[in-house]
């Protein structure tokens, strides 16, 4: 059944004013997915009629955030629609390395100081357990979570640390895209994130 002229046109117009909006920069996209995400990952509707009230999302989001720039708003709102709308993740404008080691420099632009939370993307894995080994500046008690681009969620909390270090593996259930999320119980700086597949 074809779509109505109107609706065809609205729909156009609003893919185009969504193609021309400048891309979302990583620091929302983290606090989004540490902060926002958790409850909301899996509620999509894949439907344009989803689109709240701008004053509604404003005042819901300002609810978890407390005082935030307008323009940091607007992009949680926008991140908020693009998972209901999409049902995923929003891209992050990052190289994820290809030797599964990350350094404290591009660690430092995934964190979301506020929630205290790093958000990973780890790009495509395989199947099966992967060991994940965090490297921290000091002591630090870290809950961690390996999600899939399905919402899929392996998760080990209360993970110590020796020497500032930790390591735990978590599994993979089927290949694809997957993200590592990780929270602290107190202020913690990851320096190093080094990923090995288990054989």
């Amino acid at each position: 059944m074809g779509k109505s002229i109107p609706g065809a046109l609205l729909l156009t117009a609003w893919a185009g004013s969504t193609l021309a909006q400048p891309p979302i920069p990583p620091a929302s996209v983290v606090r989004f997915n540490t902060l926002c995400a958790t409850c909301h990952e899996g509620e999509c509707s894949a439907r344009l009629s989803f689109r709240l009230d701008p004053g509604a999302t404003d005042s819901h989001i300002r609810r978890y955030t407390g005082d935030i720039p307008q323009q940091a708003a607007r992009e949680l709102n926008a991140l908020l629609e693009h998972m209901k709308l999409d049902c995923g993740y929003y891209a992050i404008d990052l190289p994820s390395p290809k030797d599964g080691r990350w350094k404290a420099e591009l660690l430092q632009q995934l964190h979301a100081a506020e929630e205290r939370a790093y958000f990973i993307p780890l790009g495509n894995l395989a199947a099966g357990g992967h060991r994940f080994t965090l490297t921290f500046e000091h002591e630090a008690v870290v809950s961690v979570q390996l999600v899939s681009a399905r919402f899929d969620i392996a998760e080990q909390s209360g993970l110590r640390t020796r020497e500032g270090k930790a390591a735990v593996v978590l599994v993979a259930d089927r290949p694809g895209d997957y993200y590592l999320r990780l929270r602290t119980e107190q202020p913690a700086r990851l320096l190093a994130l080094d990923r090995e597949p288990l054989r």
